[in-house]
């Protein structure tokens, strides 16, 4: 039967044929399986959700620091409680969650000592002495806050606002 085939169909027509045939679904499974593979990676880098509320406990200074962003570290520190002991000898603010080698160059800091609010400004990412002897002299639940903090990025030019929170003393 099949030599009958082959002599009516002429038998080259038909192989050629069955290959090209092989050939388009070859192209097609290779499409559908390029298809996959992209959306397997797009969503490889689809954004993971946040927790509940926005933010992530900061356990140890026991205060909450929202996602994202650069934040003022002091004292390694993100805000929260902090010790005289943990403030000594710290002269420098550091900038975290920002590009490595930012650098903070402008803030305002805000003392609150016994009820009275005092302001400090510098363009520096160091403490004045100034500044230094105001935190010195703090006591026990007395706080303290950087505001209107900015950053260079690395490239020098580029300038980001850089989130913070209150510190008080215990």
């Amino acid at each position: 039967m099949l030599s009958v085939f082959r002599a009516k169909s002429g038998h080259k027509f038909v192989k050629k044929f069955v290959h090209q045939t092989i050939l388009v679904m070859k192209n097609k499974v290779m499409q559908i399986f390029n298809l996959i593979a992209l959306l397997l990676i797009a969503c490889s880098f689809a954004p993971a959700s946040a927790p509940s509320g926005g933010a992530i406990k900061n356990t140890d200074a026991s205060v909450e620091v929202p996602i994202g962003g650069a934040h003022l570290v002091f004292a390694g520190k993100f805000g929260g409680e902090i010790s005289k002991k943990e403030m000594s000898g710290q002269t420098e603010l550091k900038v975290d969650g920002c590009a490595r080698g930012s650098r903070i160059f402008e803030y305002t800091i805000h003392i609150t000592k016994g009820g009275k609010t005092s302001k400090l400004s510098n363009r520096s990412n160091v403490l004045t002495s100034e500044m230094l002897a105001a935190l010195n002299s703090l006591s026990k639940g007395d706080e303290f806050e950087f505001r209107n903090t900015k950053a260079y990025l690395p490239n020098g030019k580029d300038v980001v606002d850089v989130h913070t929170n209150k510190f008080v003393v215990v």
